[in-house]
């Protein structure tokens, strides 16, 4: 499988529905992740984030949702069944939660923006001896997305675009 995502670094350029950025920091394709896991591009739209800070905020109204050990992959879930999805370090599982805090309960309603989880950076980085901390990110639609588009670029959460979906129908 292949990246769907059509890279413009120029927003003038692109026009459609803004998915705004969960967070803060530079953004790369996803076969740049650290981890080998995520170098396959098995997911065709996926990024990868190198986190600046560690505040996680809701990108659109959403239901917070979480899975995996830690609860280290978080589902933003539209109600039109768009899912933004945000997923932490395998490493994490051996911390049992520490370095996490949460500001929402999962399963609850959100407002675009909402603080949904502080990441303790420099204690997650010193635990799992990591330089960098790094999220991978992926939209899931049952929605026809007809093209993506995404920039290599730094992002600040609640601000900037982290995809720009051209639609056939628009979201409800």
């Amino acid at each position: 499988m292949h990246s769907v995502i059509n890279w413009q670094q120029d927003w003038r350029k692109v026009s459609g529905v803004p998915v705004k950025s969960p967070v803060t920091g530079q953004l790369f394709p996803v076969t740049q992740h650290p981890e080998p896991l995520y170098q396959q591009d098995l997911l065709p739209a996926a990024v990868c984030v190198r986190l600046e800070h560690g505040l996680i905020l809701a990108p659109f109204a959403c239901q917070l949702q979480t899975t995996l050990a830690a609860d280290r992959r978080l589902h933003f879930l539209h109600q039109s069944g768009t899912k933004l999805c945000l997923e932490l370090s395998p490493k994490l599982g051996k911390l049992n939660g520490r370095g996490l805090h949460w500001l929402a309960a999962k399963e609850q309603m959100l407002a675009t923006g909402t603080p949904v989880l502080q990441l303790d950076l420099a204690f997650l980085q010193l635990e799992l001896d990591l330089e960098e901390l790094y999220c991978l990110l992926y939209l899931d639609s049952p929605v026809r997305i007809d093209a993506l588009y995404c920039r290599q670029s730094r992002l600040a959460a609640g601000q900037d675009p982290l995809f720009i979906m051209q639609l056939k129908k628009p979201l409800s």
